[in-house]
């Protein structure tokens, strides 16, 4: 069976039988493809009754993904495992029902501490490269070879690194082992027990050939009580390189939480400082819009200041060319302060923009709604002649007339504007407060004929009230 991952990829049934016997046929159905095929051999085939485990070399990628390799001492390729679930124990097992290793290689360097503890638990030597096996060297060393991934090529490459590396050795080795002996357990001894070649000979000598005979001989041919006791030597190895296993695992498991734990209290003290700079941000942002704001409206407060200034120049800078009267020199004009309503907002309006000062004349260009207060204002003001469009209460007119304030309408004097200012001529004003004061002189001559006539009025009242 092929493991691949989520399950098998493929599977191959050796069935001993004719085609007609076999209750399978071929077919496609789904994702499932089912081949029956006869195996044609040239002649008979022969099976030793008794299995045979050789010396190897194996070849191991650890990972996710496991793969082993087995190399006879002859260099060919015997099998290839890969697999995704199967633990060390049961990798274990596998390379102990294919052979005996030697050596246990793999292709980077320094050995991964899973294939040390495979070498371990069988006291075969170990081999790594003196670099980690680039992938176009591993493709060319097993480009003769099948296999179904990249993990069973690094595998075979790692095992064909160490065949290659004791090549020599082997070839040495069996060129010294007499005719008729196996080579196998002489290699095995030199290679990993480090002995010469000439020590295991005379040693084997000296048992008599015994461990000669024992080589040569099958394993089914082990008495009872010797397999039992190899099959629970082989469990004990396998359980106790499994308790290795498992325990790196709990102590690679731990520095891995330990290493998260870390993470995350790195993690939420950059959230802390990232949300302080938020906020920091976020308030320098506002702190900056609100200056902006603050800039705006002094921008704005600047261009009208610049636009009034303007027009304070055009004021001064006006071409009367409609009077004929004045001179190049442009004497004899005098400024007039235009203010819309003869109302209070009206009147605090212009006195903020312009000013509203002692002397001046006053245009408003609609006085009809003047009242007490308003009056009250402009007698604040004193102004020199209050000009008016349009008529003004009784209240107004009184209050003025009481603090001396001329007022005259606007039609008996000649205004020219520009915006909210105006000039107009200084006599013309002069004639309008001297025609003002003729008639308060006559109004204050009525008044008191008026009064006089009041006062006559009641005496004589009083003097009827007394005769009755």
């Amino acid at each position: 069976m092929t493991e691949k991952y989520g399950g098998f990829s493929n599977a191959v049934f050796t069935v001993e039988g004719r085609p007609q016997d076999i209750p399978v046929s071929n077919v496609r159905a789904g994702d499932v493809r089912v081949e029956v095929e006869r195996v044609r051999r040239d002649g008979i085939e022969f099976r030793p009754l008794a299995k045979r485990r050789d010396h190897v070399v194996v070849g191991v990628d650890p990972g996710t993904t496991t793969a082993v390799a087995i190399v006879g001492l002859d260099g060919e390729v015997l099998d290839v495992l890969s697999t995704r679930t199967a633990d060390n124990a049961e990798v274990t097992e596998w390379v102990v029902e294919r052979g005996r290793p030697v050596i246990v290689a793999a292709d980077v360097t320094p050995m991964p501490e899973t294939v040390e503890k495979l070498r371990r638990s069988f006291d075969a030597a170990g081999w790594t490269p003196d670099r980690d096996l680039p992938v176009d060297v591993k493709q060319h060393r097993t480009r003769e070879e099948g296999y179904d991934n990249d993990h069973e090529r690094d595998a075979m490459a790692a095992a064909f690194g160490a065949f290659d590396t004791h090549k020599d050795q082997f070839d040495r080795i069996a060129a010294k082992v007499p005719p008729g002996q196996e080579v196998g357990p002489v290699v095995a001894r030199v290679v990993a027990g480090e002995e010469s070649v000439e020590t295991v000979l005379e040693d084997l000598r000296d048992d008599g050939g015994g461990d000669t005979e024992e080589s040569t001989q099958p394993d089914n041919e082990q008495s009872p009580e010797q397999k039992r006791i190899s099959q629970l030597e082989s469990q004990v190895a396998q359980l106790q390189s499994h308790v290795e296993s498992l325990e790196e695992t709990v102590a690679e498991k731990d520095a891995e939480i330990d290493d998260y734990e870390r993470k995350l209290s790195e993690a939420r003290s950059e959230t802390r400082v990232e949300a302080r700079k938020d906020r920091e941000v976020t308030r320098l942002e506002r702190e900056n819009r609100r200056l902006n704001g603050e800039i705006d409206e002094k921008d704005e407060r600047i261009d009208e200041l610049e636009d009034k200034l303007e027009r304070l120049k055009a004021l001064w800078k006006l071409d009367h060319s409609n009077f004929s009267d004045v001179a190049e020199t442009k004497q004899g004009l005098v400024p007039v302060k235009v203010v819309e309503q003869f109302t209070s907002d009206a009147i605090d309006d212009a006195s903020e923009r312009f000013g509203l000062a002692e002397d001046d004349v006053i245009l408003f260009r609609d006085a009809s709604g003047a009242g007490a207060s308003t009056a009250d204002k402009i007698v604040d003001v004193d102004p020199k002649i209050v000009l008016r469009n349009g008529g003004l209460s009784d209240v107004a007119d009184e209050i003025l007339f009481k603090h001396d304030v001329p007022v005259a309408s606007a039609d008996t004097v000649t205004v020219q504007e520009v915006d909210e200012l105006a000039v107009a001529r200084e006599r013309e004003i002069e004639a309008a407060i001297g025609d003002w004061e003729d008639r308060a002189e006559e109004r204050e001559r009525e008044q008191n004929a008026q009064m006089v006539d009041r006062l006559i009025s009641e005496h004589r009242a009083g003097d009827r009230g007394e005769s009755d």
